[in-house]
């Protein structure tokens, strides 16, 4: 089994495995040529042909843990959409010809890479909706012996992180599930702690859940290309980024009011995030 990690990714390793059949002839005494009294001789016995499993499907729900989101290999079958669950693979594609299942990093670009492109039609987002949601995607690629039967698939599930060590079940259908603003209150992003922790990306939860902060706007600091501005840069103008934002989410336009912000790190900047978030306290 190979593990990957969602942020900083591992090496998949070798994903390929090469079999060598070794050959040897007997003879009878082990000192003549001549076949053996009755006149026949022994043949090898043919390696049967490796048969892939059969890919994955589209609308596909599974029962799956956080931790089994970092498995880039996983044998776990499907269970109906009508029971608890909560994945749904929404994508089901071949890894691209040029892509060599023995090299991991590159399998993991290319994964990373079409799984990210699809989850916002599939959800049916604006790209602000999905920085202020929890939903988030996990990729799989065939196990060792699929691979080496020729399966070369790739398979993208959404889920959505009720927390740092939990997953809400979703719906029958998660397609579209953050095709309007209203859709935040539940997969939304919220959290239980202080000004300090929201700084820090502390007690992070699905707005479903109860929450003193919530992510009331999401704020563009960048295109696909460019490059890390910075930890400073990334960090300045709270104020003039949140104010307005928190205020209008409240409905407070004079009194004071909390507002935090948090910024994409370096290696989520790398990854494709682009969005830094502002947060305000709420009454729950």
């Amino acid at each position: 089994m190979v593990t990957r990690h969602r942020v900083i990714v591992r090496a998949l390793g070798a994903l390929t495995a090469v079999l060598t059949v070794g050959l040897t002839a007997c003879t009878g005494d082990g000192s003549s040529d001549e076949p053996d009294a009755t006149g026949t001789t022994s043949s090898p016995s043919a390696s049967p042909t490796p048969t892939a499993a059969p890919r994955p499907v589209v609308d596909a729900c599974y029962r799956l843990t956080p931790a089994q989101l970092d498995e880039a290999q996983l044998d776990v079958a499907p269970v109906p959409c009508t029971q608890p669950h909560t994945t749904q693979t929404y994508l089901v594609a071949m890894l691209p010809d040029e892509v060599d299942p023995a090299d991991g990093a590159a399998v993991a670009t290319a994964a990373d890479r079409g799984c990210r492109a699809a989850l916002r039609p599939y959800l049916r987002a604006t790209p602000a909706r999905l920085a202020l949601s929890r939903a988030t995607y996990a990729w799989f690629v065939p196990s060792d012996d699929d691979l080496e039967a020729g399966a070369r698939w790739l398979r993208c599930d959404v889920a959505v992180s009720r927390s740092d060590t939990t997953l809400l079940p979703l719906p029958v259908k998660a397609h579209g599930l953050l095709r309007n603003d209203g859709a935040l209150d539940r997969y939304g992003r919220c959290a239980r702690t202080g000004r300090a922790g929201i700084a820090a990306g502390e007690g992070g939860r699905a707005c479903a859940l109860p929450h003193t902060w919530r992510a009331v706007a999401a704020r563009r600091l960048g295109a696909a290309r460019d490059a890390y501005p910075g930890g400073a840069a990334v960090r300045q103008d709270v104020l003039s980024r949140c104010e307005q934002p928190a205020r209008e989410f409240t409905d407070n336009s004079t009194a004071d009011i909390d507002v935090g912000w948090l910024p994409p790190s370096r290696a989520a900047w790398a990854s494709g995030d682009r969005f830094g978030l502002c947060w305000t306290r709420t009454r729950d």
